[in-house]
């Protein structure tokens, strides 16, 4: 089914229901983040973007939380939504109903399955001989130091991200009280940064050495993907916390059953975050069901990280 299909089909329901918001964003929003657990294929169909929609399965997340992935049917049992945003179909792993899913052929896939590879390895150069995220930051500290322009603090418009894991993140475009600054205001150290690009809203993912009669600074580049390289920046970023023995930081709220996470999170992240939790609507905030066990998944599969 192309996008525009779906949408078609989807903008009907939405009309029933006399909603005069933008449809189409909210249709392509949800159908990102099913496309990012996924519940459905991204694909060209006919030259245009469409999706497919995946063998269906069902994950175990802990003991009184599952979710049912695919389009198979289940009429004899009701998965009651526990969020608004909620679109993934939750249950609580009963024998009975894992009996009935067996029965019409949908079997359980491990978490670490479903997971794959951690997402970080996808920007390991194949001359790389490193099973760490550690090593990937290594590999482009090397970069740096034999492949880096120099930078001179004093009249750079460049700046980076100080090492103050929980404050507000901010933004490279409006750094003003946040953890982004000037490179001359920084301490000697490896930092993750940017410089402008093209225009104001462009701007270049780097790595930065800040050291005394020798800073440097080196493109982070993907393919020239420019999600790819907001991505590698942010495991980096990870990375570097976690090398400065200040890790970056998530924090659970216990009591509104929500976690929040104070960086621009790895995409790796967020899809666990998608699956185990819904989108609240701020920014890099989720509501999940049970914040202990959500909690100790994420550090079991992203240890660099500090939930708290």
């Amino acid at each position: 089914m192309t996008r525009r299909e779906l949408r078609r089909v989807i903008e009907l329901f939405f009309s029933a229901a006399s909603f005069d918001g933008d449809t189409t964003r909210i249709i392509q929003t949800v159908a990102d983040r099913m496309v990012e657990v996924g519940e459905l294929v991204d694909l060209k169909v006919e030259n245009q973007r469409g999706y497919s929609a995946k063998p269906s399965r069902w994950i175990k997340l802990h003991e009184s939380d599952a979710v049912l992935l695919g389009t198979i049917a289940m009429e004899t049992h009701n998965f009651s939504p526990f969020h608004p945003n909620q679109f993934l179909r939750r249950f609580h792993p009963s024998d009975k109903i894992v009996t009935d899913l067996s029965r019409i052929g949908v079997i359980e896939q491990a978490f670490e399955d479903w997971l794959g590879q951690p997402g970080w390895k996808q920007f390991v150069d194949p001359s790389q001989a490193t099973d760490s995220l550690e090593g990937l930051l290594d590999w482009y500290i090397n970069r740096l130091d034999t492949e880096g322009s120099p930078l001179r603090l004093e009249s750079t418009n460049i700046i980076a991200v100080n090492h103050r894991p929980g404050d507000f993140f901010g933004s490279e475009r409006n750094p003003n009280n946040s953890r982004w600054v000037l490179c001359d205001q920084l301490g000697e150290g490896i930092y993750v940064g940017a410089q402008p690009g093209q225009n104001e809203n462009h701007w270049i993912p780097l790595i930065i050495r800040i050291q005394k009669g020798d800073s440097r600074t080196l493109e982070l580049h993907c393919c020239n993907d420019a999600v790819a390289n907001t991505d590698l920046r942010n495991w980096l970023l990870v990375a570097l916390g976690a090398r400065n023995q200040q890790k970056e930081v998530i924090v659970l709220d216990h009591e509104a059953s929500e976690l929040q996470c104070t960086i621009p999170i790895p995409l790796g992240i967020q899809k666990i975050l998608c699956l185990i939790g819904e989108p609240t609507g701020e920014w890099q905030r989720y509501t999940v069901i049970n914040t202990v066990s959500t909690g100790n998944l994420v550090s079991r599969y992203v240890p660099e990280i500090r939930v708290q």
